[in-house]
């Protein structure tokens, strides 16, 4: 919970103060770490540099006064420090500091009785983000200390008038208000809705609060201790975790369109966040959907690790729903991703170039030998049936020692999955764990060895990455017609690899190249052929 008591620290003046807490120059104010929970959530106004506020109220909240050696001194610098606003009148700053302490005191010191259980969700998680104003009258005041804010923007553009929401009888039914505050703690953006009437017309609206440019649109909670980070599409979807698991970090959206500004806001503490797992949480739509490969794209460019949640019942739109109609399904369904990722055994492994997703592994004791058992996808192929035992940690593949094994990967990779064999649990069935990538660049696929078994037959080898293919049959009807990709089998019940419609397509089209290629020189081209077949 919040700290209650003002605590005191003494530099010689404001520049040493400033860099031991890493100010950030953020305007009028700096971005700080807090000296008590070590998060970079505090801020100092550049008007007041003797007092430093911890803006995680619910978890850590510290008052800090700073006390200066040379006190004559400050005034001086505060009167350097003086910066205007230009974004912002002196009317509209007071006026956010009131919305401000009345939101703060409705969400942190009154009982919200009717958000016990809203949504499937404790006081103890609604508290984090959301507050009811409970009658219309206060939703009335809110509006009223602040005219220079919140008044309809619609009107005043088309008819020339400022009128105050206080005035319009929808509005005042809003009791419902999600704040988010600004890195300094100031409100930046309220969400609105109402239970004094749920059938108003639009179930949510945003007003933007802080008329600058940079006033944040998601929500950021982030616990020191958090290995995981949710990214939900709203914040009532994303807190829905809060009530499962109190110490998941959460990242939540104002909308399936607005997941820009917490990508940059990851880039920003890239840092912070590379030993994190982020869970993609959006809605079970076309729009979320959408929002999920934009997500999983920018966190791939940034070699973040990442999963998608899955939604495992039908007919569910969002997490929040998943939460109220079946809480012990969503809760397995959070675990069954949570431990799919070691995060710590995947950052010090072996760095792989291209994208990799281990689809099984199962790690067992079988008649005395430790043995992981692996599925894994890279780049179009999925390979089958891939055993290490532990130790001494060598991949087997079926047929592998053959002398002319079908399936080979490469150093790499191998001691990539050596290393993640020998850290696996014992007994525990993961699926679909996703690797950071290296680089975003694919990997060229390269033939080997091509030989034209009949007219309707040819066999081919390649390699692409980490991975080498013996043997692939290509069949086609007379002329080249509808080719069909056979890939090597260990036995009529061991299927060593396959390849998705993308990847079969891509290489019969690299084969009809090669063969193109071929033709311009038949004799030299085919004994090089044969000769590498040979060895």
């Amino acid at each position: 919970m919040a700290r209650s008591e003002v605590m005191t620290y003494s530099y010689q003046n404001v520049e040493e103060a400033l860099a031991a807490v890493n100010a950030q120059n953020r305007g009028r104010y700096f971005l700080c770490t807090c000296p008590e929970c070590k998060q970079p959530e505090a801020f100092i106004y550049k008007n007041n540099p003797q007092f430093l506020q911890c803006n995680r109220e619910n978890v850590c909240g510290s008052s800090i006064v700073f006390e200066y050696e040379e006190n004559k001194k400050v005034n001086d610098w505060k009167g350097k420090q003086d910066v205007k606003d230009s974004e912002i009148t002196p009317e509209q700053r007071k006026e956010i500091d009131l919305v401000t302490k009345l939101l703060k005191h409705i969400q942190y010191n009154t009982e919200n009785k009717s958000l016990e259980n809203f949504r499937g969700m404790s006081r103890n998680t609604t508290q984090a983000f959301i507050l009811d104003l409970e009658q219309e009258k206060l939703v009335k005041k809110m509006f009223e200390i602040a005219p220079n804010i919140f008044y309809s923007k619609k009107t005043m553009q088309n008819e020339g008038k400022k009128i105050n929401y206080a005035t319009i009888p929808d509005m005042v039914k809003r009791n419902i208000v999600l704040p988010i505050y600004g890195d300094d703690g100031m409100i930046d953006r309220i969400l609105l809705r109402s239970t004094i009437d749920p059938n108003l017309a639009k179930k949510e609206i945003q007003l933007q609060v802080n008329p600058k440019s940079n006033a944040k649109d998601y929500f950021k909670d982030i616990p020191e201790k958090a290995t995981h980070i949710v990214i939900g599409e709203s914040p009532i979807d994303a807190y829905s975790f809060r009530e499962i698991d109190s110490g998941v970090g959460i990242y939540a959206l104002t909308g399936s369109r607005k997941w820009r500004k917490v990508i940059e806001d990851i880039r920003s503490n890239k840092e912070a966040l590379q030993d994190k797992v982020f869970i993609i949480a959006t809605d079970n739509d076309k729009a979320g959907i959408e929002a999920n490969e934009n997500l999983k794209k920018a966190l791939e460019e940034e070699s973040l690790n990442y999963r998608t949640f899955e939604y495992q019942i039908e007919d569910i739109k969002d997490t929040n729903e998943y939460l109220q109609k079946n809480k012990q399904g969503f809760q397995q369904a959070y675990e069954a991703i949570k431990h799919n990722m070691w995060d710590k055994n995947l950052i010090d492994a072996p760095k792989l170039e291209q994208r990799l997703v281990i689809n099984r592994l199962y790690r067992s004791e079988q008649e005395k030998i430790d043995r992981t058992q692996f599925k894994i996808s890279y780049e179009g192929l999925l390979l089958h049936n891939i055993a290490i035992d532990n130790p001494p940690g060598s991949v087997t593949i079926p047929g592998l020692k053959a002398k002319a094994p079908t399936v080979i990967v490469g150093k790499r990779m191998e001691d990539f999955l050596i290393h993640i064999a020998q850290k696996a649990p014992k007994d525990q069935d993961y699926q679909d764990i996703v690797i950071p990538t290296k680089n975003n660049i694919p990997a060229q696929l390269k033939i080997i060895s091509h030989k034209k078994e009949d007219d309707t037959t040819k066999k081919v080898s390649f390699q692409i990455g980490e991975i080498t293919i013996r043997d692939v049959e290509i069949n086609s009807l007379p002329d080249d017609r509808d080719p069909m990709v056979f890939y090597p089998r260990h036995s009529n019940r061991t299927t060593l690899v396959t390849g998705t419609e993308e990847f079969n397509e891509n290489l019969i089209k690299i084969v009809k190249q090669y063969e193109k290629n071929m033709v311009k020189q038949p004799i030299v081209k085919q004994r090089s052929n044969e000769s590498t077949l040979e060895r």
